[in-house]
């Protein structure tokens, strides 16, 4: 009995499940609450600078803190981009801040409008919610020769009714009432819309085709802006057709022809201006121009005064380079955290020169981060571009047209205000005073926000059902990749 003895097993040990941890879902809610800190900042700032501009500023910051709540909410709840936003938030209530100081300080023409400024986001918010309907047109043929059409009626409007409020030659504007619109920036708009219905892969176009449709409206603008003596717009323009065509054309020999080609005669045109310039000199000063000459010598005169201005502002210190010169005073004077000894004399600080009224008044650091939040617009364009590119070609080409625009007009304009290229006197996306305009700006921050939404990506229309023709894939990802 002894020799058997039963045994209790151990209890066998049950190894433990991992409890699944649900992902926490994150994109971004952290950019509400900075937009709206910073706002205070702003408040807090002003406080330190003017009274008086602070206590205008304040009536802003309610609707101000009210549209970046809902606004921010609305888009994070779509998983859109939320650093675009951001940063659009903080450039919009940056702009607003400079431009009540600027009243207070800098005496511009103009006062600021919270009213217009309002109205321009509402417009946005309607153009965004009608844009889906529309935007099934630019597949269709005649929308590019609409955009044509619209291009040029805008030109022959403006040279036949245009006015020029500012008296600097330029009849950019037109007159309704007792508001001046510039027609010009429409043109922005018209091109975003051509250059994506030229590119559109239900078209099958080939590289002839595109090339020449493109030079032509290429040819409309250059015609229409020497017309009007208005250049500024045009080299966003320039820009634009050249960086659309070298990224989203087929690679080949023609591409890569023209773009020397073209390379080679915008270095002949402006050696072209100073040629002509010293030719045509004494006759204009002696009124002995004849009728083509007379034509040509408001355009040369007026490009020349632009590059030897920019060489030596010093050269006519009371006359065409004032500007630049007080600007520059401007930014000796501003510091890290703006000017202590209350520098007044900026020419259109509210427009022209709002960069340089953004450091004079809020010193250097402002502005840095100014020029950061821009290049956080451009670099979410081009990310988004490059998504739209492996699904919808127009779409890709929309928002990077938008972006783009945005951008390099902002660089254009703070370069040439801080005198490193020569000066076009065109606003400031989101920092210059402009119902205009900045209700463009607020329709293209708003259309790629809208593009960057997660249900809009995903879905909506493709080029998935186009079977092409050519060497180029159907998705356009090997031949008409992103090359910058």
């Amino acid at each position: 009995m002894g020799l058997f003895r039963k045994t209790v097993g151990e209890p066998e040990l049950q190894e433990e499940q991992p409890v699944q941890e649900k992902p926490v879902k994150d994109t971004g809610a952290k950019y509400i609450i900075l937009p709206l800190l910073f706002e205070m900042l702003l408040l807090a700032v002003l406080f330190l600078k003017n009274r008086t501009a602070c206590f205008n500023y304040l009536y802003a910051l309610i609707p101000l803190l009210l549209g970046t709540a809902f606004i921010g909410t609305y888009v994070y709840n779509h998983e859109g981009n939320m650093k675009l936003f951001m940063s659009a938030s903080c450039l919009t209530s940056l702009g607003t801040a400079l431009q009540v100081l600027v009243d207070q300080v800098y005496d511009p023409i103009t006062t600021f409008s919270l009213i217009k400024l309002v109205i321009g986001i509402i417009v946005a918010i309607i153009f965004i919610a009608i844009y889906n309907y529309f935007r099934r047109f630019l597949n269709y043929s005649f929308t590019l020769y609409l955009m044509m059409a619209v291009s040029a009626g805008i030109y022959l409007v403006l040279l036949l009714f245009g006015t020029d409020p500012n008296g600097y030659g330029t009849s950019a504007w037109i007159k309704v009432g007792a508001y001046t619109i510039q027609l010009t920036d429409f043109t922005k708009i018209s091109a975003v819309m051509f250059y994506a219905s030229l590119f559109s892969v239900h078209a099958k176009r080939d590289d002839k085709q595109v090339l020449l449709l493109s030079n032509i409206f290429f040819l409309i603008n250059l015609l229409g802006s020497v017309a009007i003596r208005e250049l500024g717009s045009f080299f966003i323009l320039f820009f634009l057709h050249l960086s659309i065509l070298y990224i989203f054309m087929r690679r080949g020999n023609k591409k890569r022809i023209y773009l020397i080609v073209v390379f080679c005669l915008v270095v002949l045109a402006v050696i072209m201006v100073f040629v002509l310039y010293k030719l045509m000199r004494a006759d204009a000063a002696a009124g002995t121009l004849n009728s083509l000459e007379s034509l040509l010598w408001p355009v040369i005169q007026k490009a020349y005064q632009r590059f030897s201005v920019t060489a030596n502002i010093n050269l006519d210190p009371n006359g065409a380079g004032y500007q630049l010169l007080q600007g520059k005073k401007a930014l000796w004077m501003s510091g890290l955290f703006g000017n202590t000894v209350n520098f007044s004399a900026i020419p259109v600080a509210e427009s022209d020169m709002a960069f340089i009224a953004l450091c004079n008044g809020f010193g250097f650091v402002f502005g840095f981060a100014a020029v950061a939040m821009l290049w956080r617009i451009m670099i979410s364009g081009s990310e988004l571009s490059r998504q739209y590119l492996l699904k919808s070609r127009t779409d890709a080409i929309v928002v990077y047209g938008a972006s783009v625009l945005i951008f390099m007009q902002a660089m254009i304009v703070i370069l040439g205000s801080c005198n490193v290229i020569p000066f076009t006197g065109l606003p400031i996306p989101f920092l210059s005073r402009g119902g205009t305009y900045q209700t463009i700006v607020f329709c293209f921050v708003g259309l790629i926000l809208h593009m960057s939404e997660k249900d809009i990506v995903e879905g909506g229309d493709s080029d998935d059902d186009f079977e092409s023709d050519g060497p180029e894939t159907e998705d356009g990802s090997e031949e008409a990749s992103l090359e910058a």
